[in-house]
């Protein structure tokens, strides 16, 4: 997504549509907050660690 779509004005005229669009956003919340994304292992990687990596598909 592009950074500056981000920093638009949203104007909802509607009520209906407002509560709508503000359940979505707590929605979003929730999942994100419970999201097992959280949980993810990784280890930090150092630059020749990389090269030595992309270095086994370029021959």
């Amino acid at each position: 997504m592009a950074t500056q779509s981000i920093m638009k004005n949203i104007v909802i005229t509607e009520p209906n549509a407002a509560e709508i669009f503000v359940n979505a956003l707590e929605q979003a919340a929730e999942t994100a907050e419970t999201s097992s994304l959280n949980n993810i292992q990784y280890e930090d990687v150092k630059g020749e660690d990389i090269k030595k990596f992309l270095g086994a598909f370029v021959k």
